[in-house]
């Protein structure tokens, strides 16, 4: 497990970035920026991108970009006065690319946490280029909020879904899990999915495949649910409130699924990569993130384990474990 002291603060510095718009779903993504720079001690930025004019064709009008700023911040102000929020933010206006802009705003001033609506920007039910942009750049964290038929209430974190795999590279996201918890008072749920072996032949199993079949998600399981024990008992050993959950499933995504389901979860926390990072290391996130980002009814929250990057980059596995059949992400 990450061993960095998750009950400290983030330095004084950094900053919860809010990636706001005019529609009606700004002030949902704004709780809940205003609930994580609240828990993370940290201060709140509201943050909004305006477009290129339409008929920017030559170099821009200072006076139309005036009135436009001068629009935009009044729209800014108001936002932040209409929302119930526990601090007074800071207002950020930038002009260009939406997402080359939240990147650039992020990198600069070192943002803790990027927040936006899964469909930031784009005034479509799906996922937006410019949320995927942010992913794709693959630094930091992001948390995602689901926005149609959501309250804009001020959420509660009470209980938290983290899903691992057995490698180092998912265990990366406990450290901020950890800061979290300590500052909500919610429960982790350690969740595991297993999954039966695939068989490549079209010929049924014989009765003796049945049987080998059998013992080795017996097998998977017992060694995950070794695998959560300890994970929960070392964060059970912080003072933390902790819950492990083994399951087998067809696929990692539809086991998720089946856990909402059957759960009430106030927010996922998981690592952009799992064990399927040795195998494909060119992509910024694997298929589970990628499924969560456009399907979860609850917020998502994704890290990037910039330590361990280095480490495999130095030529580590970053993976500790071997936790049978489980999360290729």
């Amino acid at each position: 497990m990450t061993t960095e002291a998750a009950s400290e603060p983030f330095p004084p510095d950094r900053t919860v970035l809010a990636c706001v718009d005019t529609s009606l779903d700004a002030p949902r993504v704004l709780v809940h920026a205003d609930a994580m720079a609240r828990a993370f001690r940290i201060p709140l930025t509201l943050l909004r991108v305006i477009g290129p004019a339409p008929e920017a064709n030559g170099p821009p009008d200072p006076v139309d970009w005036a009135i436009r700023r001068h629009e935009a911040r009044k729209v800014l102000e108001r936002l932040a006065v209409s929302t119930w929020l526990s601090t007074v933010p800071d207002l950020a206006l930038l002009e260009g690319v939406p997402g080359d802009e939240i990147c650039r705003a992020a990198m600069l001033q070192e943002a803790a946490l990027v927040v936006m609506g899964t469909h930031c920007l784009s005034g479509h039910s799906s996922l937006s280029a410019n949320v995927r942009e942010v992913l794709e750049r693959g630094e930091g964290r992001v948390l995602l909020v689901p926005l149609p038929d959501s309250s804009n209430e001020a959420p509660n974190y009470q209980r938290i879904l983290i899903p691992l795999d057995g490698s180092c590279w998912s265990e990366s996201v406990l450290s901020t899990a950890q800061r979290l918890a300590h500052a909500t008072g919610a429960e982790l749920v350690l969740v595991h999915v297993t999954t039966p072996p695939d068989s490549t032949s079209a010929l049924p199993f014989e009765p003796e495949d049945i049987d080998l079949r059998q013992r080795f998600v017996k097998r998977d399981q017992f060694i995950a649910r070794d695998y959560l024990q300890r994970m929960g008992d070392e964060l059970i050993d912080q003072g933390l409130k902790v819950r492990t959950l083994v399951l087998l499933a067809a696929d990692a995504r539809s086991g998720l699924d089946e856990v909402m389901r059957d759960d009430a979860f106030d927010l996922v926390m998981l690592s952009a990569w799992g064990h399927g990072r040795t195998h494909i290391s060119d992509l910024p996130y694997g298929n589970v993130v990628a499924y969560l980002a456009g399907h979860s009814p609850v917020p998502v929250l994704v890290t990037w384990p910039t330590h361990l990057q280095q480490s495999a980059s130095d030529g580590g596995s970053g993976s500790s474990r071997t936790v049978g059949s489980a999360f290729e992400w």
